[in-house]
């Protein structure tokens, strides 16, 4: 039985779905280990199944179903784009120095008006 989609963009939807669905039950089906070696690219897959379809034209939509699986194409070029695909040290090195750096801001704050505190108290003797 053959089924008729109202536009092609419809069409990527469900084939996005589907295959999205059969790599989902491959993941879960994985060791704990292979699961969390394949995070990123489940993660990818996910978004790419979500989002795509309202983001792209109708030939866009046309040009994805031409491929062999839309969904691993997307996922794997989103993947290199973002940079995913990668050790990501230099931006984890950043957000821990944003983070620590306004820590370090606080806790000095914190430190001058305990010490500013303490200073009038003793004045007050």
């Amino acid at each position: 039985m053959s089924v008729v989609y109202a536009s092609a963009i419809e069409e990527l939807a469900q084939v996005l779905a589907n295959r999205f669905a059969r790599l989902a039950r491959g993941w879960e089906a994985s060791t704990p280990g292979k699961r969390q070696e394949d995070l990123e690219k489940i993660l990818a897959a996910r978004n790419v199944a979500a989002k795509l379809p309202d983001l792209i034209t109708e030939s866009d939509a046309l040009a994805l179903l031409n491929l062999e699986d839309p969904l691993q194409a997307v996922a794997e070029q989103w993947l290199k784009m973002t940079g995913l695909d990668r050790p990501q040290d230099d931006a984890l090195r950043q957000c821990v120095g944003t983070l620590c750096g306004s820590a370090l801001r606080q806790d000095a704050r914190q430190t001058a008006k305990t010490q500013k505190a303490h200073r009038r108290d003793t004045m007050a003797r």
